[in-house]
């Protein structure tokens, strides 16, 4: 078995749990489910073990295969794949990403009346790809709007040979927290509003016009079997927004916590300007990276040392307990003392908090 580890960033083994709900619903055996994904039984609804971007796909595949259901169980009542073949040759019959998003989503209506999508213009900014989901009672509704919005991403990237220049995410319930720190939603690459009161996926408008590079169902069943890593943006590379945070944490290690925006831009071997414009097509300040990195690093230290909290903000780099004080609570929204003692006790964060300090802890 492969695609388990413990404690390693990735999907955790509750999450795993919650997208394996319909099978078990069904009546299925999720240990099989998972032994024929090639996936390790023991992450079954373990917080402490994970699984990859790869492990993922074959997860999802094999779970549709074993319900004949594209769904994975979450509605009323299955769509079966032979359907989805057909969507298939009628989404590569089209000349363009828009012209397919359309066909994708006149075909879905039609296959389930438990998914509603829609699309609707932005605000003249893009085109909004609205989806509604009607689970049935008893499963994890977030977890099927993330996988769905996960497969769209990727498989029109796919499509268009290129990843998709997503304007925004909108998604109606919290924000999902792991013990291990992993966030679900970063492959995306844009900014993600949480408690909205749609979920939404929102499209450049330079995008709708992107030719289709694949034409054939055999590409498509090719494209699966060579397990993509749906953790990783297509067409691979880290992305302006992760180069940043790497080039930040050096700066930390050297002891230098507030890098210009130039002095990151050298190290990445770029200009200013480029990486400001880069991070603003990712959703994505400077600014905010940095405070961010610092607010997180700072609140490990709260809840997984026993250190003062004076003597924190001297570690990270501030001149005097106030300033440290004021940073902290516009980052946090709490001061230091109010933010160690409401979470101490909370155990997801303080397992985020443990691997955080773990990786980043100052010397």
């Amino acid at each position: 078995m492969h695609g388990s580890t413990s404690r390693a960033p990735g999907l955790d083994g509750a999450a795993v749990g919650a997208l394996l709900q319909g099978a078990v619903r069904r009546g299925k055996d999720p240990a099989e489910i998972l032994r024929k994904a090639g996936i390790d039984p023991a992450v079954y609804g373990s917080r402490t073990r994970a699984i990859d971007g790869r492990s993922l796909v074959r997860l999802v595949r094999q779970t549709q295969f074993a319900l004949d259901d594209v769904f994975l169980g979450f509605f009323a009542t299955p769509s079966r794949l032979a359907l989805e073949a057909e969507r298939m040759i009628s989404l590569m019959s089209c000349a363009t990403f828009g012209e397919a998003l359309r066909v994708s989503i006149r075909f879905t209506n039609a296959m389930s009346a438990d998914a509603g999508p829609a699309v609707t213009e932005d605000h003249g900014a893009g085109l909004q790809h609205t989806c509604e989901y009607h689970t049935v009672d008893g499963v994890d509704r977030q977890v099927l709007v993330w996988i769905r919005f996960l497969w769209i991403y990727h498989f029109f990237s796919w499509l268009i040979g290129r990843p998709l220049a997503l304007r925004g995410i909108s998604i109606q319930g919290p924000r999902p927290e792991q013990a291990n720190g992993f966030d679900r939603f970063a492959v995306f690459r844009c900014p993600v509003r949480f408690d909205a009161e749609v979920d939404s996926l929102s499209y450049d408008w330079n995008d709708l016009s992107a030719p289709l590079a694949h034409k054939a169902l055999g590409d498509y069943e090719a494209y699966y079997a060579g397990e993509p890593d749906w953790f990783e943006t297509p067409g691979g590379g880290a992305s302006w927004r992760e180069r940043t945070q790497q080039a930040l944490l050096d700066f930390h290690k050297a002891g230098d916590w507030s890098p210009s925006l130039e002095d990151v831009a050298a190290r990445l071997r770029t200009g200013a300007r480029r990486l400001r414009r880069e991070l603003h097509r990712e959703g994505e300040c400077f600014q905010e990276i940095r405070s961010r990195l610092r607010g997180e690093l700072a609140g490990a230290y709260l809840l997984a040392s026993d250190i003062p909290i004076t003597e924190i903000g001297l570690v990270l780099g501030f001149s005097d307990p106030g300033s440290f004080s004021r940073q902290f609570s516009a980052w946090a929204g709490m001061p230091p003392s109010s933010f160690r003692s409401r979470y101490v006790s909370d155990a997801a964060r303080l397992a985020s908090a443990t691997a955080v300090l773990g990786e980043r802890r100052v010397s």
